[in-house]
């Protein structure tokens, strides 16, 4: 009796003590982070101008005012097309180097971690402006070796200038930045994979394929669940790199919805929409994040 009331004296006294070390991290987020997004919520649905001392409760005006810019749906599209391509490409590429990685040797498979890595170090105004460079249509080294492999500079692609190649060119700034990060987290959960599974499938005659999609994967299913929500988080909120690449051009072909915020604030002052912009996107990424959430665990379970 008296061990099990000293067990539950100590279990109380570490829940107390865990408690007071989380509480600093509790307050930050509290103060800026849940205070601030609320705040946000509410001025959205205001009159709310930094310059004037007067807010008014306006209801859904600003929403209103939102979804009849023609401007929104292309921004909306711009956004859902990033997301799609940053989510699926990194998660796949990820994965596959994820997969090779493990088959090299140690002292190799180190080296090339590291230098996957090394653009996490990098800021990502400095990747926005580096791929300006590289995608430059005159001057860029992808067109100039395109022009040596015997494309005529008439045909070369404007990457950041045509409508329809500055989404995908700033995905690929994107997934050049952050592979490496997502590719170590897969490479980790591949590592713990026992290896009896793989000796079974090579004795059952099974190819790399079927070895991938029957062992490799099913396992890594917990590593997909958690990267595939944090990309998605991530894209939604994509800025520097836009910004810096194409500053949001051509037109509004190479605008996101942040960045559309943040240009509808700071540029054109239009407060109202700026906050009712940013409610939508908290809202989007919220839910798509939910959903996806709510398929993959399933997914787990069923594998």
């Amino acid at each position: 009796m008296k061990s099990h009331k000293g067990g539950t004296f100590y279990l109380h006294s570490w829940s107390r003590i865990g408690l007071v070390m989380a509480l600093p991290g509790l307050v930050f987020v509290l103060f800026f982070t849940v205070i601030p997004f609320l705040m946000n919520v509410g001025y959205a649905f205001t009159t709310y101008n930094f310059n004037s001392t007067v807010i008014r409760f306006n209801g859904l005006n600003n929403f209103i005012f939102l979804f009849n810019d023609r401007d929104f749906w292309l921004v909306f599209g711009n956004t859902l097309k990033l997301v799609f391509l940053y989510t699926v490409v990194i998660n796949a590429f990820a994965i596959l180097l994820a997969v090779m990685l493990s088959k090299v040797g140690k002292r190799l498979g180190n080296i090339v971690r590291t230098t996957l890595y090394y653009p996490q170090l990098l800021s990502l105004v400095v990747v926005g402006f580096l791929f300006r460079i590289i995608l430059d249509y005159n001057y860029g080294p992808v067109n100039g070796l395109l022009q040596l492999l015997g494309v005529p500079k008439g045909s070369l692609p404007h990457w950041l200038g045509a409508p329809n190649l500055v989404i995908p060119s700033i995905s690929i700034a994107l997934v050049w930045l952050c592979v490496g990060y997502f590719t170590t987290i897969y490479y980790a959960g591949v590592m713990n994979i026992p290896t009896e599974y793989y000796e079974v499938s090579k004795i059952e005659g099974a190819s790399g394929f079927q070895e991938l999609f029957k062992v490799t994967l099913p396992f890594l299913a917990p590593a997909v669940t958690i990267c595939t929500v944090m990309l998605t988080v991530e894209s939604f909120n994509v800025f520097a790199v836009p910004i810096s690449m194409t500053a949001g051009g051509p037109g509004r072909y190479g605008t996101t919805l942040a960045l559309w915020a943040y240009n509808s604030y700071f540029g054109m002052h239009q407060y109202g929409k700026a906050l009712s912009i940013s409610v939508l996107l908290g809202l989007m990424a919220l839910c798509v994040a939910l959903i996806e959430l709510k398929v993959l665990l399933r997914q787990e379970v069923d594998k």
